[in-house]
Parts: C-alpha cells; structure tokens; sequence
C-alpha cells in the first residue's frame, strides 16, 4: 500500500528546478512511494522533465491532472504518466447550491468520461466539506451523495479528503466503504481544535490542519475501511503546518508506516 504526498502542501518549496529536486529527494529519504501528479510544473519544468526527475529518486504518480476537454491528449499524458486515473474539475459553486445543480453535474461528468470508454482510465472526484450539504428535498440526501448514485461506476471513481468529510459532520470511514471499488486514492489528513485559539464559543470550532495522529480523527477506523474498500494510494495533504514542512509530513508517514501499519 503506497503511501504519496499531494502536491499543495509542498506549494511553497517548489518555486525552482533545483527546490523541485531537492524535494524529491527528501520525499525519498523520508519514505515516501509518489506524488500527485507532479512537483515541477510551478518551476516551469515540463512534463518529461519532471518525470525523470522524479523517478531519479525512485518514485511514481499516482494520478494526473489535465485538460480532460482534449481526450486523446489526456490519455496520452496518462500513459506518458503510467497512471490509469485523471482528475475531474470539482462542481461550479454556483451548482452546489441546489440538489439539481449535483444532478446537472453528474451528467455532465458522463459526458467527460465517456470518450475514456476502453481506454483503460477512469475520471477521479475530489470533495472537500460543499459536496456534503444535504437537500431536505432529497431526504437529507447530500450532494456527494447524488454523484456517487448518478455517475458512471465503471469510468468514474473518488478520491476522499477525510478532514474535509469530518469537517462537514461526517464519518470518513462510513463514506469510505460506501465507495468499496470506487476509491483508488485517499487523502490523509487530520484534523485538530487549535489550542491558541480564544475563540471558545459552541459552534465556533477553530478547526485546524495537524499531521496524520495528531488530531482527532479515528485513524485506525479509517484506515481499516480503506483496506476494505480496496483503496490504492493513501496520500498525506496537509493545508497549512505550524512546523516546517518536512518535520511536518515525517510525522505523519511516520505514523502512517508505524502506528497504522501502511506499508
């Protein structure tokens, strides 16, 4: 089980051809298996460049962002990549707003996917906490709900953020095992109540980004139902830090090899 990192949280590292190799290569010390799509673009660095680079230091995408509008591009940069999922742009704000807009979404979705019909790639979801407002309409259904129901399951998977998930008032694991065979890819990433905050009023959490078991979230739950839902990649994403960053994301693949036996 691969352990990988999402790019964001390296955001501010990679300004540099030099800073994008020194990253890779401290990924690799630290353990790590991949990276998201790629670090080098923000460099400037092309996709080839950035490919050899990072397998220079032995690791691997997982997935790729690109232009799905250009089909036969982006199955050609999925090979180039060796990876078999491609990300989908998240749903317009202006869409979330109204169950319909997640049923107009959905099918648009199977729109984008359907030229990938054998070419061996499924299109990849990310939520972040919107995708859980729930429609008394539907019966409380939520907008996560409504795509995962509507959408193609043979070409369109999930990759689930569980801080984000948490964050709306869900149980990650739950949601996890509802997408059993839809979710190659999980963001790890944990969530915590910051203690300098004074804001101390109910309905006022002062959520914050901690790294994997140093907050809250029920990690063992969690990574029990990832196994069982067939999960491939567990990837750490941390938003923001108040370590440096790579103290930081040693001590979430730490936990994640050591504590929750992720190898």
């Amino acid at each position: 089980m691969p352990i990988g990192i999402v790019p964001w949280t390296l955001r501010h590292q990679l300004f540099t051809a030099e800073q994008v190799e020194n990253t890779y290569k401290k990924l690799q010390e630290l353990g790590f298996d991949g990276v998201e799509s790629g670090l080098g673009s923000s460099a400037g660095l092309s996709a080839d460049e950035d490919l050899a680079m990072m397998q220079k230091y032995g690791l691997r995408p997982c997935s790729v962002y690109c232009d799905i509008s250009k089909p036969e591009e982006a199955i050609a940069t999925a090979k180039k990549y060796g990876v078999t999922t491609l990300g989908i742009p998240a749903i317009p704000g202006i869409m979330m707003r109204r169950a319909e807009g997640f049923y107009a979404y959905a099918e648009r979705i199977n729109k984008m996917v359907e030229p990938f019909r054998g070419s061996g790639i499924r299109l990849q979801y990310h939520n972040h906490s919107q995708e859980f407002r729930n429609f008394p309409e539907e019966n409380g259904k939520t907008g996560l709900q409504i795509l995962i129901e509507n959408t193609d399951p043979e070409l369109v998977c999930f990759e689930l953020d569980v801080f984000w998930a948490s964050a709306a008032g869900c149980d990650p694991a739950e949601w996890i095992r509802r997408l059993k065979g839809r979710i190659p890819i999980v963001h790890y990433k944990d969530m915590g109540v910051d203690c300098t905050s004074e804001v101390t009023g109910l309905g006022d959490v002062p959520r914050v980004f901690m790294e994997v078991g140093q907050g809250n979230l029920n990690w063992k739950e969690i990574t029990a139902a990832c196994r069982e839902a067939g999960c491939v990649w567990y990837n750490i994403e941390q938003d923001q830090t108040k370590r440096p960053i790579f103290e930081s994301i040693k001590l979430s693949i730490d936990y994640m090899r050591n504590v929750l036996d992720i190898r």
